[in-house]
């Protein structure tokens, strides 16, 4: 017979539940860290995967809706354009980017019939501007809320940062990029002794013609489509318009770096920084993702004018790790590299290497190599 105080203790045995320890449940919880510590990186790849398949889905619908107007103008914008009332003078025009120009064909008539209608002395910019999907990168998202956000810049060539002609002003050469000022006023179009014909505050009387850039030109004459870039992303651009007052009323004039990426010659930066402070370049900020930032941080206040921009703001940049999207005149999305060399990148740029003013070590770009795709 067993006794009742042994068959007490058997039951009591029998019955027990089993918990963890503290040292099994220390151990259980590091196994979890572990796991979401491997886990992590590969969810924040596939986040970023995600956001740099819609850039690409985003710059895409830019690139047809430029395409869509060539077909039907037969030309391409220019970097900036002049809208509203022919010969009305300027209190009856705009000054149109790029971005402006494909209004019609990225479904956005009321703000193209907005623009296209004039905005009046002075500027009356209500229900001018909006914030518009497709132009931003999820990867370069908004820091104003409701501004007229711009991600993607356009192929607007050679930077030229200093004066190149005896009048003191910037030539252009047709070869050196994709879109131009097509607000320019050529030397000798007015009256018959010479004198520059009517401009507005901000036109600049040059020694070249306006250029109108065609694909034809680009494929028969140029590089081809394939091998020029027409897009690209920019963590510098600020908004797709003039969105002040006092960027209309202003004698600055548009510079290719409001609107545009540019080029430089790889081996002139430290030899001409730049007749003013805005103009120097700096050697680093001249490569992809040389500079990057934000429009608020990077220019210390929300109320942002495109006059604060510099000349190092004028070059590709973007958030997602190891370089950025650029769209071709051909119609292709690439993913650039940021250790492209600036002369490869350059040559990217330039329209027609035959012309083109690009040169390395005193070799112009028409006697180079032309860049393969292992290259970039």
């Amino acid at each position: 017979m067993i006794p009742n105080t042994a068959k007490r203790h058997s039951r009591i045995h029998h019955h027990r539940h089993v918990g963890f320890t503290l040292v099994e449940l220390l151990v259980v919880i590091a196994i979890i860290g572990t796991l979401v510590g491997l886990l992590l990186p590969a969810v924040q790849a596939a986040r970023e995967a995600a956001r740099n398949n819609t850039c690409k889905n985003r710059m895409g619908q830019l690139q047809k809706g430029i395409s869509l107007r060539e077909s039907s103008t037969g030309d391409y914008p220019g970097y900036i354009n002049k809208l509203g009332i022919a010969g009305a003078g300027i209190a009856n025009q705009t000054r149109a980017s790029w971005v402006v120009m494909t209004f019609p064909h990225i479904e956005q008539t009321a703000l193209w019939d907005r623009w296209n209608q004039g905005f009046g002395s002075p500027p009356n910019l209500t229900n001018a501007y909006s914030n518009i999907e497709i132009l931003s990168c999820p990867s370069d998202p908004a820091e104003i809320l409701g501004a007229p956000i711009l991600s993607y810049s356009a192929n607007a060539g050679f930077i030229q940062r200093d004066p190149t002609s005896e009048s003191g002003n910037v030539t252009e050469n047709a070869a050196n990029g994709v879109f131009f000022d097509l607000t320019r006023v050529e030397d000798g179009n007015g009256n018959s002794t010479g004198v520059p014909g009517p401009a507005d505050i901000r036109d600049t009387p040059g020694p070249d013609a306006k250029i109108t850039m065609t694909p034809a030109y680009i494929q028969a004459k140029g590089d081809g489509l394939t091998g020029t870039i027409m897009l690209s992303e920019n963590l510098n651009a600020v908004f797709w318009g003039y969105r002040s007052v006092d960027d209309y009323t202003s004698n600055a004039p548009d510079r290719k770096f409001h609107f545009g990426i540019c080029w430089e010659q790889p081996v002139v930066v430290a030899q001409a920084p730049g007749s003013t402070p805005n103009d120097k370049l700096d050697d680093r900020a001249r490569r992809i993702n040389g500079q990057k930032g934000n429009a608020a941080d990077h220019f210390g206040n929300d109320d942002i004018s495109m006059g604060d921009m510099v000349v190092n703001d004028g070059f590709p940049s973007s958030n997602h790790p190891g370089g950025v999207n650029a769209a071709f005149c051909g119609g292709s999305l690439r993913f650039i590299t940021d250790q492209i060399e600036p002369f490869v990148y350059a040559q990217l740029m330039t329209s027609n290497s035959k012309k083109s003013d690009l040169q390395f070590n005193g070799v112009q770009e028409k006697d180079q190599p032309q860049p393969s795709d292992a290259d970039y």
